[in-house]
């Protein structure tokens, strides 16, 4: 019986996860459980054996201290794996600050072609580091960060070997310093939405799953409610009203009630990674993983009123204006690209989905659109940003920024601001995409994307949340 114990948890197969995205220790924390049972399996075979178990038992003292040598080496890789960051809750002060200011969806805003900008105050052309955060954990922000009152908010990753963690840190906008810390049991590549004195963000990667919703108090960090899920959340959640709507991996779309996260409807639509589009009582979301498609739902009660299969995955965030729904596809995956890149951008009707227009790109589009007049702003792998015709997607100019693009773009006024995979900040005219300046804010790609706010720019790249401006 033993043996055939054995046989069954070396021949289980484990639970599938993102190639590249988990590490060696990582993999073998998972498997512990399976090796130490199968060890014990084993050694119960072995000692049915008269021989063997005399054997045993003239070697004892060795056996003992094999046995307690395993055991601390399996006591240190567990507690190299624990989460050893202390939360930071703030204290309510006195007067808290104002809660005028509100970011309710990516980008800022509803119809998912939002600007990326909170007010329609510039950013300088030879922009200075006012300020830049890091840890010595070695955080990263793959999330991007929401500056509102006074007080700047994002989501981070901590990847260790054996394990990983995350956390929704909020920051002084002035001079960096934190100011709460909520920990979460993933990492965080969700970015937050904020209103009403609350910071709603999720949490988890793609090989993540009983991912949360999470609700903070936006003061201090407290939490006052979280949404459970069996899968996970990478996009930002989009807030509608008393609606707060979201998706979770392969569960499909969530709603909940905004002030205390009850489930009002969950409809499973396909795979989606991507954040809502709300256009009147209708929400536009994108799927993938083998659920290709661009769904529109009832935002009232999740039902599903067209579903628009395509040939690549949807990964970018749809944008609604008028009686067009805009969306970027490709194939590859946030990591990397395919060996043979694919992408491109189509306009569907807002009404029935029917297909209006497509223009193909040379790799995929992960970044969300900029609708701007009647061009159509986005950001490919393939390192180049384009603009495209609102009418028929015909490529009026490109501009090199560095490959891979991956942070959606930010529109203020006439100028274009990119931050690129060749880790420059790019200004670029609107009208023609000439670049007038660049600025190198990294030696790494920067792949979250960056938000203007009052004349100063927040973005997280690698280890560093940073701030630019005067």
């Amino acid at each position: 019986m033993p043996l055939l114990i054995l046989v069954f948890l070396l021949t289980r197969p484990a639970m599938a996860v993102a190639p590249g995205l988990i590490g060696p220790l990582q993999a073998l924390l998972q498997m512990l459980p399976q090796m130490l049972a199968a060890l014990a399996a084993l050694l119960g075979s072995l000692l049915t054996n008269t021989y063997l178990r005399l054997l045993a038992r003239k070697h004892l003292r060795f056996l003992i201290f094999l046995c307690l040598l395993l055991a601390g080496a399996g006591g240190a890789l567990l507690y190299s794996g624990m989460d050893h960051r202390v939360a930071v809750v703030a204290t309510p002060t006195a007067t808290p600050p104002g809660n005028g200011q509100s970011w309710i969806s990516f980008r800022g805003s509803l119809d998912g072609g939002g600007s990326g900008a909170l007010d329609g105050q510039p950013l300088s052309s030879k922009p200075a580091t006012r300020w830049i955060h890091s840890d010595q954990e070695g955080t990263q922000y793959f999330s991007s960060p929401v500056a509102v009152n006074g007080r700047c908010y994002i989501g981070a990753s901590l990847f260790k070997p054996s394990n990983s963690f995350g956390a929704i840190e909020c920051f002084d906008a002035k001079d960096g310093k934190l100011i709460w810390r909520a920990l979460t049991r993933h990492p965080v590549f969700s970015s937050p939405v904020i209103a009403n004195g609350r910071v709603y963000c999720g949490e988890g990667f793609h090989e993540d799953n009983d991912c949360q919703l999470y609700c903070l108090d936006a003061q201090s960090g407290r939490k006052i409610y979280t949404v459970k899920t069996h899968g996970h959340i990478e996009a930002a959640p989009t807030l509608a009203g008393d609606k707060l709507l979201f998706s979770a991996g392969g569960e499909g779309f969530y709603c909940v009630r905004a002030e205390d996260g009850k489930l009002l409807w969950q409809t499973r639509c396909g795979h989606s990674d991507s954040s809502a589009a709300v256009a009147g009582d209708r929400v536009y979301v994108g799927t993938a993983y083998g659920d290709n498609a661009v769904v529109c739902l009832d935002l009232n009660s999740g039902r599903k009123l067209w579903s628009q299969p395509q040939d690549l995955p949807v990964w970018g965030h749809a944008a609604v204006r008028g009686d067009q729904v805009v969306v970027g596809l490709g194939n590859g995956t946030f990591g990397q690209s395919d060996p043979h890149p694919r992408g491109a951008v189509v306009a569907l009707g807002a009404g029935d989905g029917r297909a209006l227009w497509r223009r193909e790109l040379p790799d995929s589009v992960n970044t969300s659109l900029v609708l701007a007049g009647d061009q159509i702003l986005l950001g490919c792998r393939d390192g180049f940003v384009y603009s495209l015709g609102e009418q028929e997607g015909r490529i009026q100019w490109k501009a090199a920024c560095g490959v891979p693009m991956l942070s959606s773009l930010i529109l203020q006024d006439k100028t274009v601001l990119a931050t690129g995979g060749d880790g420059h900040l790019h200004a670029l005219e609107l009208a023609s995409g000439k670049e007038f300046w660049r600025y190198l804010v990294s030696d790494v790609p920067c792949e979250a994307s960056p938000m203007l706010s009052g004349n100063q720019l927040f973005l997280g790249c690698g280890n560093f949340l940073e701030c630019l401006g005067p």
